[in-house]
């Protein structure tokens, strides 16, 4: 078990520093028993959304898998900027340096969503686009090497790290609809969509760990309020999660939706 807290000291816990990406130097705390699988049990809330499709729409099981293991694995990269400036949760299961299997599994869990809702809600279905011989898959890799500057070239320039995946979101999404006009209510319902089911989530965390706001979230780092009790940096990262991984196989794969 181990709870980011950076920078700070608290009586009677064991404590070590570790090197991490971007100079940031993390604190492991290993004395919050009582929120000890408040994460886990967080990241697992949204695993009945994530099953349904898989179960109701065989055909999006390509998607939906492929997708949430891309998520899975972006988080786990992704997450020391959030360690450092924006939140400090415990692990159960942590990765030297890297945050936790945690980070992994809601990774996995809601860019798999984000990446089918609109397809499981609306029926919608695809085929290949005609007139187009190859799809941009071959740009997949350069697209995510992009992806990663418009991240982390804010969060070295001193951008909070929630500030700065908005922007990645923004970078992604324009790219995507001014190529591809056709998925760009793909992008705005999948936000939306990804933004409601991330706060009826946040709502049923916070009645089981009440606490878990003031212990976990650095709002004032960031200068975030709050929304019925939930971070709006939270609701607004979730609507620009849903927006950038709602279109993106659709995208890279040539796929249009049949009407």
């Amino acid at each position: 078990m181990r709870s980011y807290r950076d920078g700070r000291l608290y009586p009677g816990t064991t404590i070590c520093w570790l090197a991490l990406p971007l100079n940031t130097r993390t604190l492991y705390n290993q004395n919050v028993y009582d929120y000890a699988h408040a994460y886990l049990i967080g990241s697992l809330i949204i695993l009945p959304f994530w099953s349904l499709p898989l179960y109701h729409r065989k055909d999006l099981a390509r998607e939906l898998l492929s997708m949430s293991v891309i998520g899975g694995l972006l988080a786990v990269l992704f997450a020391p900027p959030f360690l450092h400036d924006y939140w400090h949760p415990t692990y159960v299961l942590p990765l030297w340096s890297f945050g936790g299997i945690e980070d992994f599994i809601y990774g996995f869990f809601i860019v798999g969503i984000a990446s089918v809702v609109y397809e499981e809600l609306f029926g919608k279905k695809f085929v290949k686009r005609k007139g187009r011989k190859k799809s941009f898959s071959r740009f997949a890799l350069p697209a995510l090497v992009l992806y990663a500057l418009a991240f982390y070239l804010p969060v070295y320039l001193g951008l909070p790290s929630i500030y700065a995946a908005l922007f990645s979101f923004l970078v992604l999404t324009s790219v995507i609809v001014s190529i591809r006009h056709d998925l760009l209510t793909d992008t705005l319902v999948s936000g939306l969509i990804v933004g409601l089911l991330t706060l009826v989530g946040f709502l049923l965390f916070v009645k089981i760990y009440p606490g878990v706001v003031n212990r976990f979230w650095d709002l004032n780092n960031v200068n975030s309020t709050l929304i019925i009790g939930i971070p709006t940096g939270e609701l607004l990262w979730a609507f620009g999660l849903g927006a950038a991984a709602g279109p993106v196989y659709e995208f890279f794969a040539g796929q249009r939706f049949r009407k």
